[in-house]
């Protein structure tokens, strides 16, 4: 996403490359990795303390900071109609479509691969070919019944996907109520509407539901993050910067003392206008931080499989302690930063490259003078 440290017309405070936001999408990736490998350890994380249980709150606070890191820095544009709901899209999707289709086919021919020379899945559930279809066209959160297995965290895109096609007529719409207040109220009472009726029809809160109902879970949180960014930005850094630690040490200390979901939610909104508000200079670590967020997203799921694949044959030849599986264990989590680190270095960038000089040679082709040039 492109991000500048520029005003905007209305004197917001425009966001920041390698900013605050970046480290946080990189920390909430992190902790939603080890929510994954939670119950892969010696002893399940799960058991040893009530909030390492909690990982769909990192999700939760994705999917609303895709709609205010939209909203920021597609909004203005939107209004003046220099971007149409069509080219919003098709450069949503190129951005996330070939680089989830690549990592699918590496996850397809690993576990091909590996049934070839006689080793099963530990949990073959996870594999079924009935659902690999919908993971292609990211479309296993649209009610698909049966297990959404394979690279199950894309169920987010799937669910994204709808939210930005609904983005710009939903940003157009917000626009015309003035009171940014209002318009996030309404957002409010829409999510806890939804999570309530989720709750009241199937026993589970809305912003926990199972994968295949991503769309139901994701689009009033997409919706909530657009409407915080609709909020004023020119509040003084240092009291962004406060916000943002309070917030922050709020949701911590939340976990620490219970399941308090909905006011969990809250701060997490809280932490992200006061980081988008935030005047501090961005960095490179920072920046890369964001950038391996989305890799990290794409890729834990494999290299979990395959470093608790090794762990298991390992652990059966060497014969190893309880030690030796924590440290194995452990190690899980910087095995994904640094296979996260390898597919942006070596497979994102430069497919994104490539598809952005296509686009360019696309674009300067001109178009038959029998149909309409899109805007």
């Amino acid at each position: 996403m492109t991000q500048t440290a520029s005003m905007s017309q209305n004197g917001a405070r425009g966001l920041v490359r390698g900013g605050a936001l970046d480290v946080l999408r990189f920390v909430a990736a992190l902790f939603i990795v080890l929510y994954h490998v939670a119950e892969r350890a010696p002893v399940s994380l799960f058991a040893l303390h009530p909030a390492l249980s909690r990982g769909y709150l990192g999700t939760d606070f994705f999917l609303m900071l895709s709609g205010y890191v939209l909203a920021r820095t597609y909004g203005e544009r939107v209004l003046s109609g220099g971007v149409g709901t069509g080219e919003f899209l098709k450069r949503r999707m190129l951005r996330i479509w070939p680089a989830h289709l690549v990592m699918l086919v590496v996850f397809v021919a690993f576990v091909l691969g590996t049934a070839a020379i006689g080793l099963a899945p530990q949990n073959p559930q996870w594999f079924q070919w009935s659902q690999l279809l919908p993971q292609v066209f990211l479309v296993q959160a649209w009610f698909v019944p049966g297990i959404s297995g394979w690279n199950m965290p894309t169920w987010t895109l799937s669910a994204l996907i709808v939210c930005y096609a609904g983005f710009p007529a939903a940003w157009r719409l917000t626009a015309k109520v003035r009171s940014p207040w209002t318009t996030l109220a309404v957002g409010v009472a829409i999510f806890l509407a939804v999570d309530y009726a989720a709750l009241a029809a199937t026993g589970i809160p809305g912003h926990q539901l199972p994968l295949r109902f991503g769309l139901v879970r994701g689009i009033p949180l997409f919706v909530l993050g657009m409407l915080v960014a609709r909020m004023p930005t020119t509040i003084p850094s240092r009291l962004a910067d406060g916000l943002a630690i309070a917030a922050g040490l709020g949701v911590f200390a939340l976990q620490a003392l219970g399941r308090f979901d909905h006011a969990s939610l809250a701060l997490l909104s809280l932490l992200i206008y006061a980081a988008g508000a935030s005047g501090a200079k961005g960095s490179a670590w920072a920046s890369l931080a964001g950038r391996l967020s989305f890799s990290l997203f794409l890729t834990n799921q494999l290299v979990a499989v395959v470093w608790f694949g090794a762990q298991r044959a390992a652990a059966a030849r060497f014969g190893f302690d309880a030690t030796m599986l924590w440290l194995t264990w452990a190690l899980a989590l910087p095995a994904c930063v640094a296979g996260a680190w390898l597919f942006e270095r070596l497979v994102d960038t430069p497919l994104q490259a490539w598809i952005k000089r296509w686009s360019r040679r696309e674009a300067a082709v001109p178009a038959p003078a029998s149909e309409p040039i899109a805007a």
